[in-house]
Formats: C-alpha cells, sequence, structure tokens
C-alpha cells in the first residue's frame, strides 16, 4: 500500500485527545454544532478565525473526524513540538509568503479522504477581531471541490489572547457552520464563495463582550497586553510600557490603565481614558506609527528610527528546520534597511529591504525575520517587548518602495 502523505501517529493522536480531552472539561468549552456537521463525512475543509495558540487543538477536538491542520512552519522549529506536530499530520507553510508546496499538500489529504483545516486569515488576531482573508481561498475552495464548514470561537481572545503567556478561564464557545456543500462550491463563484465566507468569518470580541459581559477569571488580565499596545496614547512613546497583575503604565509618562474582570480599560489616577478596549486603542496605534514612520520616509531621515536592544538572534540552520544562537544584539530600524549590530563581536548584518523577504511577530517576544531565504529569529531582551511595530513599520517602507505584494493584510492602515 502507497503511503500516505502526512500519516499520522496513533501513540501522539491518543496522547493529545487525552489531554485535551482534560483541558476542554477543566476550562468548560463548549460547543455549538448542528446535526449537519455531526453527520458529514470526510473529506471536508474546516476554515475557522484564528485567535489563540490551542486553536487547531481545541477545533479539532470537537470535530467527528481528524482533521489536518495546516500551520506556519515556524511552529516546526522547536524539536518537540515539530515531534508532536508531525505526529498529527500537521502541514507547514511557510508564513507570509507564497507556497505552492503547500497547496499540493493539502489536495494530496483531500485525496487521502481525509479533512484539512486552515485558518484562513492566516495569522492570529491581535485584538479579537477578524483579520482580512486572501481571496485565493475561494480558488482553493473551488479547486477541492469538498465541504466547508466554519467554525467561529467566541470568547477565545479573553480566554487565549495572542499577547498573554497564560489562559484566563473565561467562557469560551466554539460555533461550528456547515458553509458549503460539494454543490454549493459547484455551482457558487468564487466570487460569492468569498464574499459568503467573509461574511460568515466576520467576529468582533470586543462588541460581543459589550453583549454577553462574561468575566475573565484572571489576576493577570493585563500582563503582556504590551505586546499589542506599543503605542502610548498620552506621550506617543514607543514600548514604554511596564505590565503586572491587571495594571499597566507608561513609564515615559505614567499613563496608567486598569483592566477589569470584563476585558475593558479604566484609569487607575484622574485623567483622560482615551481609550476602553483593545481594539480601538490597536486601530488607532496602527495609524499613529505608519504616519510616524511615513514622516521619516518623506524628509529622508537617514538615523535610528527605532531599536531593541540587547536582543538574542538565532539563525536557521541549514538543514531548514533548527536555530543556532549567534549571539546578542541591537536591532536598528531605518527607513531603508534593518540592522542586527551585534554586541561581542565585530560584526553586522544589514538587511534592506528590497531583499527582505518576510518579518512576523510570533510568539511572546519573539520576531522571526526571512532574508535571502534564511530565517532569521530575534528575542527581545525583556517580557513585553512588542514584535508587533517592527511588522507595522516594514509595511510602511515596503508600501512606499512599491513592494505591495510583501504587506500584511491585516494592517489596514498601510
Amino acid at each position: 500500500m502507497k503511503k500516505k502523505n502526512y500519516s499520522t501517529s496513533k501513540f501522539i493522536r491518543f496522547i493529545t485527545y487525552s489531554v485535551f480531552t482534560f483541558f476542554i472539561k477543566y476550562y468548560g468549552i463548549k460547543k455549538n454544532m448542528p446535526e449537519g456537521v455531526k453527520k458529514l463525512k470526510a473529506p471536508y475543509l474546516v476554515l475557522g478565525n484564528h485567535v489563540g495558540y490551542w486553536d487547531p487543538f481545541i477545533t479539532g477536538y470537537f470535530l467527528p473526524k481528524f482533521t489536518h491542520f495546516v500551520s506556519s512552519d515556524a511552529a516546526f522549529r522547536n524539536p518537540v513540538i515539530r515531534y508532536i506536530l508531525n505526529g498529527l499530520g500537521t502541514i507547514p507553510k511557510k508564513k507570509s509568503i507564497r507556497d505552492t508546496k503547500v497547496i499540493r499538500d493539502i489536495i494530496s489529504v483531500i485525496k487521502q479522504g481525509e479533512n484539512v483545516g486552515i485558518f484562513a486569515e492566516a495569522t492570529r488576531t491581535w485584538s479579537g477581531s477578524t483579520q482580512p482573508i486572501d481571496p485565493s481561498i475561494a480558488k482553493l475552495i473551488k479547486l477541492l471541490k469538498v465541504p466547508v464548514i466554519v467554525p467561529i470561537l467566541q470568547g477565545m481572545n479573553l480566554f487565549n489572547p495572542r499577547w498573554a503567556y497564560k489562559i484566563r478561564k473565561t467562557k469560551v464557545v466554539i460555533k461550528y457552520k456547515l458553509l458549503f456543500t460539494s454543490e454549493d462550491v459547484s455551482n457558487f463563484s468564487e466570487k460569492q464563495i468569498f464574499d459568503k465566507l467573509t461574511e460568515t468569518l466576520q467576529y468582533n470580541e470586543v462588541k460581543n463582550q459589550r453583549i454577553v459581559m462574561n468575566k475573565i477569571h484572571s489576576q493577570k488580565r493585563a500582563e503582556y497586553i504590551n505586546h499589542t499596545l506599543y503605542l502610548c496614547p498620552e506621550c506617543k512613546s514607543i514600548d514604554t510600557f511596564s505590565a503586572k497583575g491587571n495594571n499597566f503604565y507608561c513609564k515615559s509618562c505614567g499613563y496608567d490603565i486598569h483592566i477589569n474582570k470584563y476585558g475593558f480599560f479604566k484609569r487607575r489616577s484622574f485623567g483622560k481614558l482615551y481609550f476602553d478596549n483593545i481594539q480601538n486603542w490597536f486601530d488607532w496605534e496602527q495609524q499613529e506609527l505608519v504616519k510616524f514612520i511615513s514622516e521619516k520616509i518623506t524628509i529622508g531621515f537617514k538615523d535610528i528610527i527605532f531599536e531593541d536592544k540587547a536582543s538574542t538572534v538565532y539563525i536557521e540552520a541549514e538543514n531548514k528546520k533548527d536555530l543556532i544562537y549567534s549571539g546578542k544584539a541591537d536591532i536598528k530600524l531605518y527607513t531603508d534597511k534593518i540592522i542586527i549590530d551585534y554586541i561581542n563581536k565585530n560584526e553586522k548584518i544589514s538587511m534592506n529591504f528590497n531583499d527582505l523577504q518576510t518579518i512576523n511577530p510570533q510568539v511572546n517576544e519573539r520576531l522571526e525575520i526571512y532574508y535571502q531565504n534564511k530565517a532569521y529569529r530575534i528575542i527581545g531582551n525583556r517580557p513585553g517587548i512588542s514584535a508587533l511595530k517592527w511588522e507595522v513599520a516594514a509595511n510602511v517602507i515596503w508600501k512606499s518602495s512599491e513592494q505591495i505584494h510583501k504587506l500584511s493584510s491585516y494592517i489596514r492602515a498601510c
């Protein structure tokens, strides 16, 4: 018998299922699944909104048939996680890079009679609202000719936000919907498929939370929110926030915020409250940083725009799987390049934006850069330092030099 592509390990599947049976019961995660989804036969495509690290495990747990999920190849760099993901038949994809191999792999798994799960936004949300979706997903749906299930993860951005290190217990419901049958896929145009998928995937955690007001059972509601909120609305300083417990404040001007048990913002002291939620703050800071970088480009600014000092640098090994420690360095942004300036050795790596392929914030303080087909991982020197600001800045610079194909779709201000 011909060996299946992306075959799975019974042992890894059993262990994963056992762990998430406990996980889901302990945290009280619920599902809302209609009969049409329960009775659906494989193969089918699963297209959900992407919020937290555990999305594929939780979404896949409730599905009646095992599903192979597509994941960023950055997740495979850790050997332990790589072992688990390989055992689950996970399909790797290069993030923010057109990857034709992943399409062939998806087709192969579907032809095996097994399901594929894709997070159509291609990146986890920073603020709880659905990100833009690549229109090419409609072409893939038409190509596969299989039914499409859409799960919407409600409450997940309060439970497992991208910026937090730890889970915060709150109400989470996964609502599944059979969006397209095979007949629908055949009969609908690509535009009809894309429009309906986009409409169905729209979700805003802040808007939903204003209605349901579910409590967040945690005394660390603010910790590491500065991964997402890096720009102070009071003094416009970049990356000057310190967060602890349920509070965070700007070390430059003292602007302070308390996050209440429902996830909304209040001032700890007297003064103006610019935003009472993460979504509005996130949207504002994108616009402000875009304007700030654009002005530097317009005036031909030649000095450092901002930098992360004493960061840890890893470089991709020859096997394209592992990362090798390279040293400590100051990471400096200019209008035309990023420089990795090593501290303890006389060496600099200059990455011009024409040859820089992608720049992606990962979990915690990690920033991953692809430059001339090699991956560089940069880890900030303190907890909570924001890698997101680098992606926003890079998008402004790419757009100014008409490298539109490199832009991140969710950075709307560009």
